[in-house]
């Protein structure tokens, strides 16, 4: 008499043979499979839909990850990594793709290894927050290079992994700034790190003889940091990084100019960026700037109806006995500025409140800001040049959106900008939902008809712009993905690694 095992049957002894061998590699107490727990971790504030994963582990070591992806690709599961703590995760790139997948939680990664006042250099594990570490460098006199008021329970790491733009574009010198060295386990379960971390000789060997992880590039001429920088974890899990730090001002001041013509605005702030006068400068327009700095309903709507729409943020700052003298001189510089560009006439009655401006610019906040005016947003973000600014504006503002945002912030040195549309709505009126997602979708596709570059393709962008691409990009990428991830077990179906390329062993 045979013996029928259901398929059923088999998906579940092979999830009790994966929670068995997960908790021999982290402990049971390190692992879940509590529904509200898997729950958190299959949805975001984002429209990807996605499945609920079996399990999430919480490595604390980075020979623990090593075993889980070796064993990810033993067992045939797909594993996705994720670093804040947040709840607040927007983008659906941690969303699972499909069934059979586990989420690799590492929050509890979160030491400081070291802070170098002399090399400005941070050495951090993914599970560090801008809440941790924001404080503790300010008491050896050094800020990190961050985007605008920042959730506090964000990754740090994880942030400068997904190239968030930073506030002071004199500081960016590479798109990949500030991240410099990593460490990282590939996707086939191999430790590699990268720049000069790579050798000779341990971490240890190496701090011990003075290397302080500043140069990002090699080993040799290979420069693997780049692929992994925006991969969505997709190619390899980083277990630590170096980031770039700047000396924090002892003197900072605020200047808020206005006009109802944005093209003003940005030819004043290119040539701030150009000579290096400023140091934190983003443009905004008023419901954008409303949402940033106020928490009420009520604070938004004033001050978003004021009479001028367009608003530049810059701060200029100086440390040491002569940072009076230098801001003296800085303001003489962009007066003269000022009158070659025959643009006296901007309006620089400031609405803000300068202390609040220097909070966004150096601490995190509690709360996503672009949450403050309905409660939910989504945010559609692109890299462009500066002479296109004014167009892309014009596209997105036809179609006569009620609650718009716009966040204009200049990177690598002004040579390109982060433009980002924020659509502010209500996440609980259901219909409101529905009807902003096919405006999203559409907005989006109209932009990258019309050139907009998005750098960072989370989920529906990615399909878009990769059937904008040649063949070959894709052939290419899929080449880079075999290497450093064979069998697709790292966050299958984000970018162009489609969950098909995975090999079916089940």
């Amino acid at each position: 008499m045979g013996i029928i095992i259901c398929f059923k049957d088999i998906k579940i002894m092979k999830k009790e043979v994966i929670r068995k061998k997960l908790a021999k590699i982290c402990g049971s107490k390190d692992l879940s499979d509590d529904p509200k727990t898997l729950k958190i971790f299959s949805e975001d504030m984002s429209f990807t839909e996605g499945h609920i994963p079996d399990f999430v582990v919480w490595p604390s070591k980075t020979q623990e990850i090593e075993k889980i992806l070796k064993l990810a690709n033993k067992l045939n599961f797909s594993v996705i990594p994720v670093s804040s703590s947040s709840i607040f995760r927007h983008h659906g790139d941690t969303i699972p793709k499909k069934e059979n997948c586990i989420i690799l939680n590492l929050s509890k990664m979160r030491k400081i290894l070291s802070i170098d006042r002399k090399n400005r250099v941070l050495m951090i594990e993914p599970g560090v927050t801008f809440d941790d570490i924001i404080s503790k460098l300010k008491e050896k006199g050094l800020r990190l290079l961050m985007p605008l008021f920042p959730t506090g329970t964000k990754s740090v790491l994880t942030s400068a992994l997904e190239r968030e733009p930073i506030t002071i574009p004199r500081y960016h010198w590479d798109s990949s700034d500030p991240l410099l060295c990593t460490e990282v386990v590939f996707g086939t379960g191999d430790l590699f790190r990268t720049g000069t971390a790579a050798g000779p000789g341990t971490v240890k060997e190496q701090q011990k003889v003075g290397i302080a992880y500043v140069n990002p590039m090699g080993p040799t001429q290979f420069s693997p940091f780049r692929i992994i920088q925006g991969a969505q974890g997709s190619l390899g899990v980083v277990t630590w990084a170096t980031l770039k730090l700047e000396l924090l001002p002892s003197i900072q001041r605020v200047f808020h100019f206005q006009s109802d013509n944005i093209q003003e605005l940005l030819d004043f702030q290119h040539e701030l960026i150009k000579y290096r006068l400023c140091d934190e400068t983003f443009i905004l327009n008023n419901l954008c700037l409303a949402s940033l700095l106020e928490n009420t309903t009520q604070e938004i709507e004033n001050l978003a109806n004021s009479v001028l729409k367009w608003n530049l943020i810059y701060v200029i700052g100086g440390r040491g006995k002569l940072s009076d003298d230098k801001l003296a001189y800085l303001e003489g510089d962009i007066g003269d500025i000022l009158k070659q560009l025959k643009l006296e006439h901007l309006n620089s009655k400031s609405l803000v409140n300068e202390s609040k401006i220097i909070e966004c610019v150096s601490q995190a906040t509690s709360y996503p800001w672009r949450c403050n005016y309905k409660g939910g947003y989504q945010d559609i973000f692109f890299i462009s040049q500066f002479e296109k600014i004014p167009e892309y504006t014009s596209l997105v503002e036809s179609n006569k959106l009620k609650d718009l945002g716009i966040y204009i912030q200049p990177i690598n040195q002004g040579t390109a900008y982060h433009c980002e549309f924020d659509l502010y709505y209500d996440p609980n009126d259901a219909n409101l939902s529905t009807n902003l997602k096919n405006t999203f979708l559409e907005i989006s596709r109209n932009l990258m008809d019309n050139g907009a570059f998005f750098n960072r393709p989370y989920s529906f962008w990615a399909k878009e712009m990769y059937e904008r691409h040649s063949d070959q990009t894709l052939v290419a990428l899929k080449k880079v993905k075999k290497i450093f991830d064979p069998n697709n077990i790292l966050n299958p179906g984000v970018l162009c690694f489609d969950n098909d390329e995975k090999n079916n062993r089940d």
